[in-house]
């Protein structure tokens, strides 16, 4: 049976708050293809267990910081994208991020890619366009 995208994300974003082991594979279990992979600028992990062992180092490096899911998911094909913000403790916005998902056919997540901010304008200093003159 296919899961409900909006229950997979939900269950995801609560993995990445749960502070219990045991709680947080609970969610993984619902939103996470058993061999699914996480790349961000930080890691790159797979499985369930390892996923839930890289939200366990954050919680450890990051104590009382939280990462919350802030959009709602687009979604076309097995293609997800959403927003998520890291927030300190008291809700200070520390770092906000873009995912990108793969789904699997019982529509779990099957690869994540994440990345950190948001994309320097179009001449910015990390624009490449000038690379491609014609």
């Amino acid at each position: 049976m296919v899961a409900p995208l909006d229950d997979v994300i939900a269950a995801y974003g609560a993995a990445w708050v749960e502070k219990d082991p045991a709680k947080r594979l609970e969610h993984l279990n619902i939103a996470w293809a058993e061999d699914g992979r996480y790349v961000d600028p930080n890691g790159d992990v797979t499985g369930r267990d390892g996923l839930a062992d890289y939200m366990d180092a954050f919680h450890a490096q990051a104590k009382g910081s939280q990462i919350v899911v802030t959009s709602a998911a687009v979604h076309h094909h097995e293609m997800v994208h959403f927003t998520w913000a890291m927030k300190a403790v008291g809700g200070i916005p520390l770092l906000k991020g873009h995912d990108f998902a793969t789904l699997d056919a019982d529509g779990r997540i099957k690869q994540l890619v994440g990345f950190f901010g948001d994309p320097e304008p179009i001449g910015g200093k990390k624009s490449l366009l000038g690379l491609f003159k014609r």
